[in-house]
């Protein structure tokens, strides 16, 4: 069992007429990386307001002192920025039956700022463990009024949580998704993090993407993250961003999370990428066409599409309800890969990149030991085997009909002549 963790604890008061002083001398702090906003509606504050002007207790806050000597705020964000809201004049008040500060005579004024609010104030003895003491007190106290899923993730620390909330404030991805709605594009970007770090593309074993899965990535990743991983991550964001760029402005959460599976899924899997960019931005304008031509609880489907396309489209609508989920997950881009191969058909990789030494002997006797790009003989063990047909356009490594065996050097030279030929193409093409 670990030790009890024992912070520094002391209890005092604030006034009420000394809050504003210390939000504007930046005395009291709201940490914005784990903290809400204000979310509080007018009724509750009003009732707050009144509470106090009755000298009912409003409860007791709790403060945590941290390096600059400041008081954050683990419990009592609302009920503080409610007073200084009220003290300021700023409480939309007309239609209430509560007065503003400012038309209070001076003896009622005299009474309230009197109040007393009282404080836990913590202090963390171990500078180790003091950021771990902020979170997991600060989350347990919420626990009575739950934060959401967004705000939670956000409340940890370590790479993971490093990672996900540098994309989302630098990557243009996220720039097409509005400056609103800050915690839930961060979960976004923790989201698709998690999917590219825990899941198995080649066996479709999708990770749950739910508030525990995310935990236990901050957890797993506190200390290291992977460096492969965070720029295949990126690396799909930039391809988000080149090939759908302003369509992404009209993008919900879930629409992004199936795109994100189903290019991560390309780039791994389909053979021959050099024109997938304009491939995924056409495939991804029909798709949002499909998907968002009809409702969820139509029975038939719009004019030009078939009932089959309907059927196919109405599950992914329905698998989208089911966020979080490795099932819901596997079965949307199960369907997104349909389409896409519908739409462009494709070659998925071979696995086997490099021929064996068997596969090897049996073109160095079909050839009879003669490299087939310079004629002249071959010792074995110095020579290497080339897919006629290239394995990144989907030449198979056991299709020894469309294998050929040369000299190393000879291969070197033939793969040279290859990379300048479908550049010359490419720029030709280019032109027209």
């Amino acid at each position: 069992m670990p030790k009890q963790t024992v912070p520094d604890i002391s209890f005092s008061k604030f006034v009420f007429a000394e809050i504003p002083r210390l939000f504007a001398s930046n005395k009291i702090k709201i940490n914005s990386e784990y903290q809400r906003g204000d979310i509080w509606k007018l009724r509750q504050k009003v009732e707050l307001i009144k509470s106090i002007e009755n000298r009912y207790s409003i409860g007791v806050l709790v403060l945590f002192i941290n390096d600059d000597e400041q008081f954050e705020i683990l419990d009592g964000q609302q009920r503080l920025l409610t007073i200084n809201q009220y003290l300021d004049n700023k409480l939309p008040l007309s239609g209430t039956d509560l007065p503003y500060y400012k038309e209070l005579d001076f003896a009622e004024k005299t009474l309230l700022d009197a109040y007393c609010i009282f404080y836990l104030k913590l202090k963390s003895h171990d500078p180790e463990s003091k950021e771990e003491d902020i979170v997991q007190t600060f989350l347990r106290l919420q626990e009575g009024t739950p934060l959401n899923k967004a705000e939670k993730i956000n409340a940890y620390r370590g790479k993971f949580k490093d990672t996900f909330k540098e994309t989302r404030e630098t990557h243009r991805f996220f720039t097409y998704l509005g400056t609103e709605k800050r915690f839930r594009w961060r979960q976004l970007a923790a989201e698709m993090l998690l999917i590219e770090l825990e899941s198995d593309f080649d066996r479709m074993v999708l990770t749950n993407i739910d508030l525990p899965a995310l935990q236990a990535a901050s957890t797993k990743y506190e200390k290291t993250i992977p460096s492969n991983r965070v720029k295949a991550f990126k690396g799909n964001l930039d391809f988000l961003d080149r090939s759908l760029n302003i369509i992404l402005t009209a993008f919900t959460p879930r629409e992004a999370i199936a795109f994100y599976l189903l290019i991560s899924y390309l780039r791994k899997k389909k053979a021959g990428n050099i024109d997938l960019e304009n491939e995924f931005a056409e495939f991804g304008k029909d798709f949002l066409k499909n998907l968002n031509s009809f409702s969820m609880y139509d029975e038939k489907p719009p004019s030009g599409m078939s009932k089959t396309l309907f059927s196919t489209y109405r599950r992914f609508k329905e698998q989208s309800k089911v966020l979080t989920t490795s099932d819901s997950l596997r079965t949307r881009l199960e369907i997104m890969v349909e389409e896409f191969n519908r739409m462009h058909p494709m070659i998925i990789k071979d696995k086997k990149r490099l021929h064996d030494a068997e596969q090897k002997r049996i073109m160095y006797f079909r050839q009879k030991g003669i490299c087939s790009e310079c004629k002249n003989d071959m010792k074995f063990s110095l020579t290497s085997a080339h897919h006629v047909i290239a394995h990144s356009a989907g030449g198979n490594t056991d299709d020894l009909d469309h294998a050929i065996l040369l000299h190393e050097r000879c291969h070197a030279k033939l793969e040279k002549r290859l990379l300048k030929h479908a550049e010359l193409v490419n720029s030709v093409t280019t032109l027209f």
